[in-house]
């Protein structure tokens, strides 16, 4: 009985990630793997968002497997990337990526750009379902979090250009 009580103690207060068995720390591992051993397909973007266009890239492993799907926006004062990295069908996550320049890109004789700010924020899918964290140890908007996770995720499946290589992801 004290095991069962523990048991339900923990699912309480480790939240949805403990009950679905949500391997949080393999997702992010795989946000964070180096891409450079692999030669990635690139596309153009079709529905352009910013001014210089965009690409995506589609890095499969040796099998043929995806790994990871990014996809580049590029502009005059910054840059934008999401990053789905996959571990499995039912499992993957994204990265958001906001680079801000600290000036204008084409102002040649000022020499060359910097970086101002970068900012990710990260959305975890354990079978296909964005992982929220319990209320009680949320530190964000969850509403707002989940607005953006649904966002970015629909940025990769509802994509023409990638969706001969999302069409297998659990959602």
């Amino acid at each position: 009985m004290i095991r069962l009580t523990m048991l339900l103690l923990a699912i309480l207060l480790c939240g949805p990630a403990f009950a679905a068995d949500c391997p949080l720390s393999r997702i992010e591992q795989a946000l964070n793997a180096s891409l450079d051993k692999m030669k990635p397909l690139e596309r153009e973007v079709s529905d352009v968002q910013s001014t210089e266009g965009g690409t995506w890239r589609i890095y499969r492993e040796k099998d043929g497997r995806v790994n990871t799907i990014t996809r580049g926006d590029y502009g005059e004062s910054g840059r934008g990337e999401l990053r789905l990295s996959i571990v499995n069908r039912n499992t993957y996550g994204i990265a958001k990526t906001r680079i801000d320049y600290i000036r204008h890109a084409f102002l040649e004789d000022q020499g060359p750009f910097a970086f101002h700010k970068v900012t990710t924020e990260y959305f975890f899918y354990c079978d296909g379902k964005l992982y929220l964290p319990g209320v009680t140890g949320a530190t964000m908007d969850l509403d707002q979090y989940k607005k953006d996770g649904d966002e970015a995720l629909a940025a990769f499946l509802s994509a023409k250009d990638v969706a001969d290589f999302t069409k297998g992801l659990k959602r």
